[in-house]
């Protein structure tokens, strides 16, 4: 027997404390078993940029967790079925305060269903920044009409009464941003979770000015993470993320049940340092209310960045670490880190997750890495040399650093593929196009491959268990293997 499945899309990003989230009336005629679908968004530089424009063409899903096309181009045939064609364009920041809007309806039978996908069209898709002016997008390897799988932690049970699907769609962690925010790199990040089975947390974040009355922080990131609390911060994982409004306040909605780690980042150039707030409860049905955070008064003090980029050659691409350490000398954790050179034609710099960032030089000369965090900043002389004469021997073997590593689910792990010749040696002074690939994207997926099919990636964990990761050029493949834990 198959029920009526109605799917609807919205975002939501931080509400006011006590404020609820309200759905789009266009659906189905009251009444029948509905399954509603709302793509929600997370924090994104608001301050530059006026919209993202996601152009959505259908969503499907599957009771197997086989990612597979279906055999047939039928929309119910095979593992997948299709639960929505809305096939336009919806701009994520508009839809804010959990506004949602109904995209279409299907038949599709009861079950457990374990994978949804999004085909987005990104000819279709930009972003618009403050002054009416097109933001460049690096789509990657999701240019022209890609199928996009969510993150599914929980199977999503339609009954014969139907479902409410949410899929929550990270824009600030899906579009990268290029220093001087101008530009950005495609790495999707989304998730969907049954409305039902899910609660929310609200809270106030102000700053400690060691006065009677904390004044509230607008614009503030807030992330909330899985993980130990006693454990380094670099062990937790980010499950969704949120935004205060101008009150401070803040609401993030569509959690699983289960306990949580809420951390607060002031807006750049603030003098506020980040706060935490551990043992946050969330129940199916409920607000988990008045999670307040307090940020400490302090800005970071310097930044040390490693290893010390100087002495370069042409050709060299060095993947490059930021701490940023407070006025005590303690480090900073995960804070917002800025790259940029003065002169591009020289070496370029590419911001990578977290405080990282992949620097390539590019022609022979003399420019400056400007690294900045908070207000502070740091500046590198960066010199590059021609280099020992090209290699001429041919690639022999590929090798991939590290050979293999463990991460959680929803962290990142960078790779570097390295050719090497016949006696063993790392072959020097020519470039490579590399290919990259992941041979259970469930486990693990590429979010980021060093640009021109270059030598660096960037994978992120997704459910737990062991992939490989192959780099491939001229005809040669290394491997480095992958293991996701809980």
């Amino acid at each position: 027997m198959r029920r009526s499945v109605t799917t609807t899309i919205g975002l939501l990003v931080a509400l006011a404390a006590g404020s609820c989230y309200q759905d789009d009336t266009t659906g189905p005629t009251r009444g029948k078993p509905t399954t509603t679908v709302e793509l929600t968004d997370d924090p994104f530089p608001y301050d530059s940029v006026e919209r993202v424009d996601l152009y959505v063409v259908k969503i499907e899903a599957s009771t197997s967790l086989d990612t597979a096309p279906p055999a047939t181009t039928c929309a119910t045939c095979g593992p997948w079925v299709t639960v929505a064609e809305p096939r336009r364009a919806y701009n994520l920041i508009e839809l804010s305060g959990g506004i949602t809007d109904t995209l279409g309806g299907a038949d599709i039978p009861p079950g457990q269903y374990r994978a949804i996908r999004m085909t987005l069209d990104t000819d279709s898709s930009s972003i618009t920044a403050k002054n009416g002016q097109p933001m460049t997008v690096d789509w990657q390897s999701s240019a022209g009409r890609p199928v996009l799988y969510a993150y599914v932690e929980n199977p999503i049970n339609v009954t014969d009464f139907g479902a409410e699907i949410v899929i929550d769609f990270d824009a600030g962690r899906s579009f990268l941003s290029q220093s001087p925010c101008s530009s950005f790199f495609f790495s999707p990040v989304f998730r969907a979770v049954n409305k039902s089975t899910t609660g929310s947390v609200t809270g106030r974040v102000t700053g400690d000015t060691l006065s009677q009355t904390p004044t509230p922080i607008e614009d503030v990131s807030i992330a909330v993470y899985r993980g130990d609390l006693a454990a380094f911060s670099g062990t937790w994982f980010v499950v969704a993320t949120g935004k205060t409004d101008s009150l401070g306040d803040f609401r993030i909605a569509f959690l699983l049940p289960g306990t949580y780690i809420l951390r607060a980042d002031a807006p750049r150039n603030s003098p506020f340092s980040p706060g935490v707030r551990g043992s946050v409860v969330v129940s199916a049905g409920q607000e988990t209310q008045n999670q307040g955070i307090t940020l400490p008064y302090g800005a970071p003090g310097s930044i040390v960045v490693t290893p010390y980029p100087s002495g370069l050659q042409v050709g060299d691409s060095i993947v490059l670490t930021a701490s940023v350490l407070d006025q005590t000398g303690n480090q900073v954790p995960n804070p917002v880190v800025g790259w940029s050179v003065q002169d591009t034609m020289v070496a370029r710099v590419f911001p990578l997750p977290g405080q990282q960032a992949l620097l390539q030089a590019k022609a022979t000369g003399t420019t400056q890495l400007l690294v900045s965090s908070q207000g502070v900043a740091t500046t590198f002389t960066i010199t590059v040399s021609a280099g020992p004469p090209t290699s001429q021997d041919t690639v022999a073997s590929v090798t991939i650093v590290p050979p293999s590593g463990s991460i959680a689910r929803g962290d990142t792990l960078g790779l570097v593929a390295e050719a090497r010749g016949s006696t063993g040696a790392l072959i020097t002074g020519r470039s490579f196009t590399w290919s990259w690939s992941v041979s259970d994207t469930l486990v693990a997926k590429l979010i980021y491959v060093g640009p021109g099919g270059g030598n660096y990636a960037i994978i992120r964990g997704g459910v737990p268990g062991t992939a490989v990761v192959r780099a491939s050029t001229e005809g040669k493949t290394g491997a480095a293997t992958v293991t996701v834990g809980q």
